[in-house]
């Protein structure tokens, strides 16, 4: 699974590639379902982890930023999110698949992390219930 980036003056293109090589490489990095937004320094990223090397859990998510969008570094606390759910009830459970993440932003600022999740211990194939959850965030 490779990630590429292209680029078009409008919305409706014509796009072009920017890079025949994979912005994320495969041998470094085994990521799905980027979100990506601009910032005042370039680039920021939110992503599934699918084997835990880069954020230490499986499936948990990473954070990674860049000056361009094409070349990408982790940051400096590279786990963006865990499948762990803390409950209003106090409550903590681990999700079968919390993924797709998206953010809402408030005046620049993201104020809660949108995703799928399933309750599933195996992800969706073996979910009693899924769903779209949204998580307020600190600030």
């Amino acid at each position: 699974m490779t990630i590429g980036a292209a680029a078009a003056d409008s919305y409706q293109g014509p796009y072009r590639v920017l890079t025949e090589e994979p912005i994320f490489p495969p041998d470094q990095f085994h990521i799905e379902d980027p979100f990506i937004w601009k910032t005042t320094e370039g680039y920021e990223l939110l992503a599934k982890d699918m084997e835990g090397t880069l954020c230490g859990e499986r499936h948990g998510g990473i954070h990674a930023v860049s000056p361009d969008g094409l070349k990408w570094q982790l940051s400096e606390t590279p786990k963006a999110y865990s499948r762990t759910v803390l409950w209003d009830d106090g409550t903590e459970q681990t999700m079968g698949n919390l993924e797709r993440p998206f953010l809402l932003f408030h005046d620049g600022k993201p104020t809660h992390l949108f995703a799928a999740v399933a309750d599933g211990p195996r992800g969706f194939r073996n979910a009693a219930n899924t769903w779209n959850m949204v998580i307020p965030l600190r600030p």
